[in-house]
């Protein structure tokens, strides 16, 4: 008896599984495939499943964040910043979404925008170790903010050079 309970356990739930992957909806079909297009490094492709996605489903956070993730690997950082922008607005506890926002920014020298994420982000990691990561990355774009402000007090310009913005 207490075998046969087992497999009817067993075959339940191996159905279960089958029904949920074949019931997905279009959206999520076009989530999975762009998260495997970007996986095998098909950038192109990969946008144009979280795309479709998108239209179909314009509330999802994680599509735009995996976009954005794509558009900065096709070395897009305009739609990337968008996307990232999006997915904070939609979960506003994504705090990796606003740690690559915040790396995007640094990386485009706007230090003071990737201060205030990481300051954002900083709540919501729960691993200490993590906490404390980002505790520095804080620290060093202040430093970075401050050499900046110098910098341009002496140029007499506010704009990082090569800014996007």
């Amino acid at each position: 008896m207490k075998k046969t309970a087992v497999i009817v356990t067993t075959l339940v739930g191996i159905w279960s599984a089958w029904a949920l992957a074949t019931a997905a909806s279009p959206a999520e079909d076009y989530f999975r495939k762009g998260y495997l297009a970007a996986m095998s490094r098909e950038w192109d492709q990969a946008i144009e499943w979280y795309s479709k996605a998108v239209e179909i489903n314009p509330g999802n956070a994680e599509v735009y964040f995996q976009r954005a993730i794509t558009y900065e690997m096709t070395g897009k950082p305009l739609q990337a910043i968008d996307d990232y922008e999006k997915a904070i607005r939609l979960k506003p506890t994504s705090y990796l979404a606003m740690e690559y926002l915040a790396k995007l920014y640094e990386g485009e020298g706007h230090y003071d925008k990737a201060v205030d994420l990481y300051t954002k982000a900083l709540p919501l990691v729960q691993d200490a170790k993590w906490r404390s990561i980002v505790k520095w990355w804080i620290a060093e774009a202040k430093k970075k903010s401050e050499a900046g402000k110098q910098n341009a007090d002496r140029r007499g310009k506010t704009t990082p050079p090569g800014s996007l913005f």
